[in-house]
């Protein structure tokens, strides 16, 4: 009886859920970290580079971070948003990645519309959080 218990256990616990990503990787899962200063990798470390398009930063308080760096429980950066010196938003790809990072930026730029991430200041995370955890839940999709 009780092998039956764990068997049933053991099932329920490796079956993917319905809707669940069937690669093994979750956006959500991954860590944002924050910088205080402007992150640009050398060229040799980046995959593709993008700006987003229709994004200007507000002006950026003297506490305020200028780079979100998204990373794996390993610490592997695999994508960074960067301030720009002209208030653009820079986004780094540094690995591979199961989707298409470039397909989501536009559904990123709705929801920090939607989060009004320009006003987000006062939080530690400031904007480029915001704007970071727009394009993780984006990039689940």
């Amino acid at each position: 009886m009780i092998f039956r218990i764990l068997w049933v256990v053991a099932a329920i616990t490796f079956v993917p859920l319905p809707g669940a990503t069937q690669t093994g990787f979750d956006p959500l899962l991954l860590n944002i970290r924050m910088s205080p200063g402007a992150l640009h990798p050398p060229a040799d470390m980046i995959k593709q580079q993008w700006t987003l398009d229709g994004y200007r930063l507000g002006r950026l308080g003297p506490q305020a971070p200028r780079a979100a760096i998204i990373e794996d429980d390993a610490r592997r950066r695999l994508l960074i948003l960067s301030a720009a010196a002209d208030g653009t938003v820079l986004v780094y790809r540094l690995e591979d990645l199961p989707m298409d990072v470039a397909q989501q930026l536009p559904r990123t730029l709705t929801c920090s519309r939607a989060r009004q991430c320009q006003h987000n200041r006062s939080d530690p995370a400031g904007e480029l959080g915001c704007l970071a955890l727009c394009l993780l839940e984006h990039l689940r999709e």
